[in-house]
């Protein structure tokens, strides 16, 4: 800021600048401010109201989607045998549930040697599970039992197998260790098979990589390593029917079921139930009810207004909200035209309106709905024409990418910057304004300071002559 300090008028022209160029400028930047806090305050606004109106989409979509009102539960009589899980494309029912066998991996075990250390023999290893195989090529200088384990865990086109190693007593105070190889999957068709082309020529002797033969095919052979745990399949029977599966869980039986196999006793039967479960659907109505609800309540406070101070909500009068939530209110109170249905309305579900505009539940009323008649409670709320579809293509209006919401927002972003230019211009001019004024009373200070001077030599000159006259008198 500039400074006169008035000298030559006597005059405190920083309080006079100052109080001139704030009558120009305090009232011009008040309005501006307070227009941009407004419009800060309705961007915040529909900040919130965006992401009230995304869960109220969301809850919408939930019961758009006729899944929601096929859901089914499924339960085991013992789950120690099973347990079950059933999706919408299951049905109704009740089976009897026998598992007579587990399915099991493959495990064979090699014979004994000294350590892991020990050097085996080398050549070629072709593992085969099931109808699948790959070679493990074993050279001179890495033989050794771990080497071959290695060998056939790190193999790229190992086709589901896995080689450990075991160490156990020899019966006589010191200890072996074997080769276990395991398959991946459970089932007889992931069997293992392994033969081998030994350096030694021979290659079924159980001599150098021989020691791994194992080929139950060849009934001429006897096999080197020792049958652990046998490939089974799972072994069940559903309603008297007997089912094989190569996995304990069991997905292609009954549609839309999935068994998990756990323990197996023959002759214990156990009941498999499989019901609707409307628990999904009353969750996905009351989940909308409350998202419903918030909305109201956020309108609600965003439009009030208070008669005694006169001051009302952030967007009152706002034409986007006003829009907004007469859809959103006609879309769920309406009756739908034209829908062969036992249901036409919330209403007639035990959902009504309080005085506020949000939405209450009648859970008697609307347990009885889906437990008596829940695909035409779902025909209410996802049919194409029905409530929650056409509420959830309508607020997805507002909340998408480059949305009513989106546009909005910009628009009043726009407007603030719009604001802050006017305000960087004000201040502009102002500071224009007070250097001119200073400059004007540092002109006129100046003058005024020249005045001075003149009159102070007039006085003196004047005091003189008076001086000279007076004495002139008196003689």
């Amino acid at each position: 800021m500039i400074s006169v300090p008035g000298v030559g008028s006597g005059l405190d022209i920083n309080s006079i600048v100052e109080s001139l160029v704030s009558a120009e400028s305090d009232a011009k930047t008040r309005l501006l401010a307070n227009r941009r806090s407004g419009i800060s305050s309705e961007v915040s606004a529909f900040g919130s109201l965006k992401s009230i109106v995304e869960t109220l989409r969301t809850s919408a979509a939930k019961l758009a989607n006729p899944a929601t009102f096929t859901a089914f539960s499924a339960s085991s009589q013992d789950t120690s045998y099973f347990t079950v899980e059933a999706t919408a494309q299951a049905s109704a029912g009740v089976y009897d549930v026998e598992v007579r066998g587990l399915a099991e991996q493959h495990k064979l075990l090699s014979p004994g040697y000294s350590d892991a250390n020990t050097d085996v023999g080398f050549g070629i290893m072709t593992i085969s599970v099931g109808s699948d195989s790959f070679d493990v090529e074993i050279d001179s200088e890495n033989q050794t039992l771990n080497d071959i384990r290695n060998a056939i865990n790190d193999a790229q086109d190992n086709t589901g197998v896995s080689a450990t190693l075991l160490t156990v007593d020899d019966g006589t105070g010191g200890t072996l260790t074997k080769l276990v190889l395991t398959s991946n999957e459970t089932g007889a068709d992931n069997a293992i098979t392994v033969t081998v082309a030994d350096d030694d020529g021979n290659n079924t002797d159980g001599s150098g990589l021989s020691a791994f033969y194992y080929d139950t095919a060849d009934a001429t052979t006897p096999e080197q390593m020792t049958e652990i745990n046998e490939a089974l399949d799972a072994e069940l029977y559903i309603d008297s029917q007997k089912v094989l599966s190569g996995s304990n869980t069991v997905t292609d039986v009954l549609d839309g079921v999935t068994l998990n196999l756990a323990k197996a006793e023959t002759g214990v039967i156990n009941k498999l139930t499989i019901s609707p479960n409307i628990n999904s659907a009353k969750t996905a109505v009351e989940s909308f009810v409350t998202s419903y609800n918030a909305f109201i309540n956020q309108v609600n406070s965003l439009t009030a207004y208070n008669a005694e101070t006169g001051v009302g909500g952030v967007l009152l009068g706002d034409a986007t909200l006003r829009t907004l939530s007469n859809s959103v209110r006609i879309g769920v109170s309406s009756s739908l035209p034209g829908l062969s249905n036992e249901f036409r309305n919330i209403v007639e579900l035990g959902i009504t309106s309080t005085a506020n505009g949000t939405l209450q539940i009648d859970q008697a009323k609307l347990t009885e709905a889906l437990n008596s008649n829940s695909a035409d409670v779902a025909t209410l709320f996802s049919a194409d024409n029905g409530i929650a579809t056409g509420l959830s293509n309508k607020l997805n209006e507002y909340v998408r990418t480059d949305g009513i919401f989106e546009n909005k927002t910009e628009s009043l972003n726009d407007s603030i910057e719009d604001i802050d230019d006017d305000l960087e211009a004000l201040s502009l001019r102002m500071e224009a304004l007070e250097s001119r004024l200073f400059a004007q009373f540092a002109a006129l200070d100046q003058l005024m300071s020249q005045l001075n001077s003149t009159s102070s030599f007039l006085t003196q000159q004047f005091d003189q002559i008076s001086q000279i006259t007076q004495s002139r008198s008196r003689r």
